[in-house]
């Protein structure tokens, strides 16, 4: 499950066996509006708020795309060299998320062989302070990582090496951006993390044309997850 889940590999982005040819030929998304932020505390049925394959299809401007791989819970199957950086490039990591507490969290793959993938996450904290920290803890971490190359390494598969340079992180409040570049392939990944009350999201998109996707993406969770 984790393999999927690096920035800029193959069969699910953020996380690849072997950082190809899985590029996202569509059209960008304009993201409008304000973070969507609440004070209340939420508790979300998490199966509803991510995504179904159609609907990243539209985002992404393609078709035809499947959930490849999914999961409920964290883990870390790679090392990032700088170490901070490892959740630039990584989704549900342990490392992130075992100090968070959380309560809930389900996090899936959705691409098609030869098209590209989309990995999107929804966890849910036991606060809103927490999760208000979690990004917080984040942002700075991602703003220590601007200009950065980052090597990440399989844990399993130790020959297994991808680098990304960081083009741009931006922070906003309750959410924080990254763009990387995968530097053997030149291919352009984004990746967004925010917090909506208790509720943190994640998102990220890799291909030949991605720019603001991950963020649109990362708004159509967020109003579901508002939404309750």
């Amino acid at each position: 499950m984790s393999h999927f889940r690096t920035l800029g590999r193959s069969a699910a982005w953020v996380a690849l066996p072997a950082v190809a040819a899985l590029f996202f030929t569509g059209c960008t998304r304009a993201v409008a509006g304000a973070p969507v932020k609440s004070n209340a505390l939420l508790s979300v049925d998490l199966g509803t708020v991510l995504l179904d394959p159609a609907e990243v299809g539209d985002v992404m401007g393609t078709s035809g795309l499947v959930v490849l791989d999914e999961g409920n819970g964290p883990d870390d199957t790679i090392d990032a060299s700088p170490a901070k950086c490892h959740g630039v490039v990584y989704i549900a990591g342990e490392t992130e998320y075992a100090p968070t507490n959380f309560t809930a969290m389900r996090w899936q793959t959705v691409g098609a062989p030869g098209v590209g993938s989309v990995v999107e996450l929804v966890a849910q904290l036991p606060s809103v302070a927490k999760a208000d920290e979690f990004i917080d803890k984040q942002t700075k971490a991602w703003q220590g990582c601007a200009d950065e190359t980052i090597t990440a390494t399989e844990k399993v598969k130790r020959s297994s090496v991808t680098q990304y340079r960081v083009t741009a992180v931006r922070a906003r409040p309750h959410i924080v951006t990254a763009s990387t570049r995968v530097v053997s392939s030149d291919m352009r990944c984004q990746h967004v993390v925010q917090a909506v009350s208790n509720v943190i999201i994640e998102a990220s998109a890799c291909g030949n044309n991605v720019s603001d996707q991950a963020e649109a993406i990362a708004e159509k969770l967020a109003e579901k997850v508002a939404a309750g």
